[in-house]
């Protein structure tokens, strides 16, 4: 036992000595959590800039201006005219530009929209046809012959971007520091002879290798407090589920991973083939197992592939528990998935391993 926690001790000092270790570890996760939280997560804040020019005056165009302003998705600007309107456009500082030619002279209301962001014009776009209509039948004192009536049913809870990418960066995180940090550590181990020098020592092989394992669980268990607490208080992240319960599923994609990453050390010669070798295996899987965006905008054809990913089943675990406070027991054939890619790791690691 001794020999034990004297192990993991020295491999702590190492992990904290090596400083593209801890930004690995803990910065990366926090700088791609930020900046894709920043350019994708404010869609729940939907807006679009209208400039208004009013080439008519009189009670009809300022009734239509009023209702343009009542749109609760419009920031409505007047405009001075036309031409410095279109500017605008142009800059980028307008999503539409609507032009309210007199009344009476039987032009239409024109509309101009940015090229450049054509899906967000479009969805302007929408709402302001479906305005102009329902102002139409207004004017002529048409009763529509149908409505629609919308009834808000309340969800369990209102889930905000950080709140689903939280979950995703945790479980990247375990996956990194098993593919991309263990391999390395273990191929130079041996590259230097120090997993030879183990076998001369009083240490157990299996003590030095156990050692490993609970160095990597208890930096882990860092590195995502580290994580939580920032994306808690920076980004005003929520975790709905249990604490203890997110721990455990770090623990079981700890060693699933740490047992892959032994794997994949025993078929490289050196660290940096291991790193490759790691790094194309855990690349993949960050950007189709549903990390960082919901896995259903993937193309059907890659969906079989996705749920064949070990990374899949931790991260709609973790975000099930964390985002939507969900029981893991619901999700025992995932997990059971899950230790099966850890079983088949350590057996083949097992068989493979190699001293020197």
């Amino acid at each position: 036992m001794k020999a034990f926690a004297v192990t993991v001790l020295m491999l702590f000092k190492h992990y904290f000595r090596d400083r593209t270790s801890v930004f690995w570890g803990l910065v990366f996760p926090l700088l791609l959590m930020g900046l894709i939280g920043l350019a994708f997560g404010r869609g729940e804040n939907l807006s679009f800039a209208v400039g208004l020019v009013d080439e008519g005056g009189g009670p009809l165009t300022q009734g239509l201006r009023h209702g343009l302003a009542q749109v609760p998705v419009f920031r409505l600007t007047d405009e001075e005219d036309e031409a410095s309107a279109l500017d605008a456009l142009r800059r980028g500082r307008r999503t539409l530009v609507v032009v309210i030619p007199p009344v009476g002279t039987g032009e239409a209301v024109r509309v101009y929209y940015d090229q450049a962001r054509l899906q967000e014009s479009r969805t302007a776009m929408v709402i302001l046809d479906r305005f102009i209509a329902e102002a139409n039948l207004r004017i002529a004192g048409v009763k529509p012959a149908l409505r629609v009536q919308a009834t808000g049913v309340a969800a369990a809870r209102r889930v905000r971007f950080f709140d689903f990418l939280l979950p995703g960066i945790l479980a990247m995180t375990v996956m990194n520091s098993g593919l991309n940090g263990l391999t390395w550590v273990i191929t130079e181990y041996r590259q230097r002879l120090v997993l030879k020098r183990v076998l001369a020592t009083p240490v157990h092989p299996l003590a030095f290798l156990g050692g490993l394992v609970a160095r990597y669980a208890a930096t882990n268990l860092v590195q995502l407090a580290v994580i939580i607490v920032i994306a808690v208080v920076a980004f005003h992240a929520t975790i709905v589920g249990s604490l203890w319960t997110l721990t455990g599923l770090a623990l079981l994609g700890t060693l699933v991973f740490v047992g892959m990453g032994i794997a994949v050390s025993t078929v490289s010669r050196t660290p940096e083939s291991a790193n490759l070798l790691g790094s194309a295996l855990s690349f993949p899987m960050m950007f189709l197992a549903g990390t960082l965006w919901p896995r259903e905008y993937m193309p059907a054809f890659l969906q079989p592939v996705i749920s064949a990913l070990p990374l899949t089943p931790l991260v709609e675990v973790m975000r099930a528990v964390a985002a939507r406070g969900e029981a893991v027991s619901v999700y025992w054939t995932s997990l059971l998935y899950l230790s099966a890619w850890g079983l088949a790791s350590f057996v083949l690691a097992a068989w493979r391993f190699k001293w020197e």
